[in-house]
Parts: C-alpha cells; structure tokens; sequence
C-alpha cells in the first residue's frame, strides 16, 4: 500500500522552516505549507479509510500505525516551529478570513510540549486498538451470525419478542469486549492526564478545552447547559415517551421500544439497497437544491463505502475529506432503515460543508475545524430535508410515512439533547478527577448517577449490566469532550429549522451561507450568516423544545 513517508517529506519542511520570511511573503509561504499539508492529510485520509473499510487487514492496519507512529510524530515539532515563524512575522496581520486560524495557531503553540509527541502516538494506537476491539463485534439472533446494523433494524418490528432478542443479542455482542474496553479506556485517560500535566494544565479538561478552540464558552457553561436540558428538556421526553408506553399499550417502557412505531405500522424501509439509497439521495438533494445535488454526485463513483459487512466498525459513521483529490469520503453501513437514511442526509451535510469551503477559499487553513460549526451543517440538513422526503417531492416516502420519518426525527432531536448533556457530564466528572483515582467501577457508579439525573422513563429492570456499561461510547475513547457540539450545534439546527417553518428559502439561503464561509468566521458570526444566534442558555432551551413538542404534536395528530 503506497503511502507518503518522512524520508519524502522531511526535505519540504525543512526548505520552509529555513526559507526567509517577512510580511510580504506570508501569502506565497501560505500556500506552499498548503501544498505539503495536503499530502499529509491526502495520506492520512487514505490509510484510515482502509483500516477502517477491513479491521481485520493486516496490512492496512500496519500501515496506518506506521504513519500514525513514525510521520505524524515527527511532523509535530516541524508543525510547532511552522506556526511559531507565521505567529512570529514582524509586521504582519492576518485577513479577516485567516484571523480564527491564526488563533488556532496560538492555541497550538501554547499547548506544544515535546513531550508529548510520543503519548500522542500512543493515543493514536489506543484509538487503533478500539477500533479493532469493537470491530469483532458479533451479533447471533436467533442462531444466526448477522451484523450490528441488521440486529439494529429489527429494533423497529411490531414484534416485541423478536425486538427484545435482538436488543439483547446486541447487548451479548457487545458483553463480549466490555472488559477489554473498560481497561483500554482507564489507558486513554492516564494518558491524556499525562499529555495536560505536561502542557503545565490542572487537567485534561482544561486541555481538551483549549485544544478545541473553546474560547467562547467555559466548562462552567456546559454544566449550566446541562442543568437547563435536565429541568427542560428532560420532563419532555418523559410525557413524550409515557405517551409511547401508552399507545403501545405496555406496562412499562424497555430499551427495545424506543424504536418501533408506537401505532403498530411496519417499520420504514425507504430502499433495499445501497444503489437505490444513493439514487434517491440524488434526486431529493437535487430537489431540495440543484447546487447541492451536483455536490452530492462528486460522493459517487468510489467516494462512499455504505454496505454492511463484518469487520466494519459497527455503528461508525463519518465523512472525512481528501485534500488532494478534493473530494469528501462516507463511511456508513446501511441496511435499509429510516435511521440511515437520516444518517446519509447528516453526513452529507457534512460533504456539503467541505465541497463549499474548498470550492470559495484556496487554503486549508479556511476550512472550519470547529465542531459546533460543523456539526451545524450536518443537523441543519436532517430537518432542512424535511419538506422534500416525499416521493412527489423528490424523496423517498408517501405523504404519511414522510410525517413518521419528521415525528421520528424530532424524537430523536429530544433524546439526543439528553444523551449529549449526560455523556459531556460523564467526561466532566471522568477528567475532573486524579487518573490513578479512576476505577471501571467508579466511572460505573458516576454513569448510573447521570442516568437517574437525566431519566426519561426507561425500565432497565433485569438490565442492570448494560445501563452501567452506557459510558462506553465511541467518542469518549476516540474523541473524548467531542460529543456537546452535537447539542449545541442542534439548538442552532432547531432555530435554522423554526426559520424554515415561515421562510423556506431564506432558511436555504442562510445555510449556504454559513456553509461558504468555511471557518473564516468566529462562531457568533457563522451562525449569524446562517440567521441564527449561537447560545444555549435555559430560555432558548425551553422555547426549542416547545418548537418540537408542539411539532411532534401536530404529526401525531
């Protein structure tokens, strides 16, 4: 597998950190860090595309591991000096457009310790390591081997024997590599307590929160957000799932009913394969935006991996870009369901996101690399798309099933607000605290706390192993405190879909807006482009959650 090494690239960057620079040459040199930086990422996209494509390739797996342990590594000082000589140029002032990259680059140099190179290599072959642990997930349901996403789907059938033996299947699945997880996970976080400690910081909290970029809001924020969605939020979805428990006419609520249709309709099942999902996608993104689904078909002709199969990272789904080829890659594993459905229009937003930024700005350096923007693009998509899920409409869905598939969206908007506030609040509690001082049965009891702390009227009766295992989530091992921009990036999805309601095209409009300017921008004024504020305190919590109340409402009705 051909890949880029350091023997090719070190030349390059030693040229530029040797080459004069002034004001003047700011802009050339720009642009030739641009050219090396896209190889590198070019390279990287490639390799985590393959190992991720097959866990069980060996020779992917290596040669990921041998660029994550022996490039990157390297190019982490060559990286530092590289933003300390453009910091550092007399006399010049970035253009508005660089000014959110140039504080990024502040943020970098001061978080740089040599020391932490080789942990961030290790991190690295942590995170390789949990991808191959989780990718042996086996599920067997009803003595047959099927995978994650298929065991997944038959959480929608009336059937609620054959939903409760797949829930539990999958719960098997995942009991098989529970303990591995829960030691590799006290790895991450010594590690990461290292990596802060040596960046002269009282905790990885502290570091996480200036290596994201989080000037705008401060820890203390988020555990206010968390407060507002639990005295919100959460009283909500309790009435909304008591009113499920009774249309299903059951005596309590259990994991595996969460999913089905609460009236006793079959499951939605907008395609049977993959090349009709892509061909439907085609059509309702063309109909929603004729720019926007010429966009989409730059995805086609290789640019997608969406089957299911073994040794793909069950539940993984994402899009990276390739800088060189310019074009965004998605990762999925569909298998006919509403939920991927909803899982392709989020990741295209994505695609989206990258196509515009690439397509107005020339550098790297424009592109947004803050997840509550990015994310915002994503979820604005999801309910953006809304008006055109009907087939007549360019989508997927007779009128009736296209109000099932909003009600199930809408749904899903509640429960996620909660998820996201109790998964941000496990990590506040897991790095707030000595790593030595962490045990599996800790962070277990502190998981336990936050689910009574967010309860939403689930029966977890006999299940007591799995609600305690609920912290086991990927973005704590992979990307630990990314998870809270989903919250706030759908309070500003909510507003931009509350906008759509009266103003359609202007709703459009804004999108494209926020999408073009990349990260060029702060945060306040991204979301401005896009006719919406960035904020998150109780008031605009409460009054969103009345919006899709009174939504889900309207389509039961």
């Amino acid at each position: 597998m051909p890949t880029l090494t350091w023997e090719a690239l070190e030349p390059r960057l030693q040229e530029l950190l040797a080459r004069p620079l002034d004001a003047d040459g700011v802009s050339d040199f720009l642009f030739d860090v641009d050219a090396v930086e896209r190889e590198i990422w070019e390279a990287y996209a490639g390799l985590s595309r393959a190992k991720d494509e097959d866990t069980s390739d060996e020779t992917a797996k290596a040669a990921y591991l041998a660029f994550v342990s022996e490039v990157l590594p390297r190019l982490e000082p060559v990286s530092d000096a590289l933003n300390r000589k453009l910091l550092g140029v007399d006399g010049y002032r970035p253009p508005a457009a660089l000014a959110p990259a140039w504080a990024a680059m502040g943020d970098a140099v001061a978080l740089y310790r040599d020391a932490n190179v080789p942990l961030q290599a290790q991190e690295a072959e942590l995170q390789q390591r949990y991808g191959e642990i989780v990718g042996r997930t086996r599920v067997v349901l009803d003595g047959e081997e099927i995978t994650v996403a298929a065991a997944a789907a038959k959480l929608e059938e009336t059937d609620r024997g054959l939903r409760e033996r797949a829930w539990r299947a999958i719960d098997a699945g995942k009991e098989a590599h529970r303990a591995d997880l829960d030691g590799l996970f006290l790895e991450f976080a010594r590690l990461r307590e290292r990596m802060a400690r040596n960046a002269d910081l009282p905790d990885y909290r502290a570091y996480a929160w200036r290596a994201m970029h989080r000037h705008e809001y401060t820890p203390e924020d988020a555990l206010a957000l968390h407060e507002a969605v639990a005295l919100e939020l959460v009283p909500r979805l309790r009435a909304q799932r008591e009113r499920r428990r009774e249309r299903l006419g059951v005596a309590t609520l259990r994991p595996w009913d969460l999913h089905v249709d609460p009236d006793g309709r079959p499951p939605l099942r907008p395609f049977a394969t993959v090349a009709e999902l892509e061909e439907g996608l085609a059509r309702m993104f063309a109909a929603l935006d004729p720019e926007l689904g010429a966009d989409f078909e730059l995805l086609r002709g290789g640019w997608m991996d969406l089957e299911p199969r073994a040794n793909k990272i069950p539940g993984a789904g994402y899009q990276s870009y390739f800088p060189v080829s310019r074009r965004p890659y998605v990762y999925w594993s569909a298998v006919g369901t509403d939920a991927d459905l909803l899982t392709m229009r989020h990741e295209a937003g994505h695609a989206f996101h990258s196509i515009a930024t690439e397509r107005r700005w020339p550098l790297l350096k424009h592109v947004a690399d803050r997840p509550e923007v990015n994310e915002l693009a994503a979820q604005a998509l999801e309910l953006l798309t809304l008006p055109v899920l009907e087939r007549d409409r360019g989508g997927f869905y007779e009128a009736p099933d296209a109000r099932r598939s909003r009600a199930m969206l809408l749904d899903r908007v509640f429960g996620l607000l909660v998820s996201v506030c109790q998964v941000d609040a496990i990590q506040h509690w897991i790095y707030g605290r000595p790593a030595d001082a962490l045990t599996v049965a800790g962070i277990d009891e502190a998981w336990v706390a936050l689910q009574d702390r967010f309860d939403t009227g689930l029966d977890w009766s006999g299940l007591e192993r799995a609600r305690t295992k609920g912290w086991h989530v990927i973005h704590l091992f992979q990307y630990p405190f990314y998870y809270l921009e989903y919250g706030l990036a759908y309070l500003g999805a909510l507003q931009l879909y509350e906008r759509a309601l009266d103003d359609p095209a202007g709703a459009l409009a804004g999108y494209r807006r926020m999408l073009e300017l990349g990260g060029t921008r702060p945060i306040d004024e991204l979301y401005a482009a896009a006719g919406i504020e960035f904020r998150f305190d109780r008031a605009t919590v409460a009054r969103l959650a009345d919006l899709v109340a009174e939504q889900m409402a309207a389509d039961e009705g």
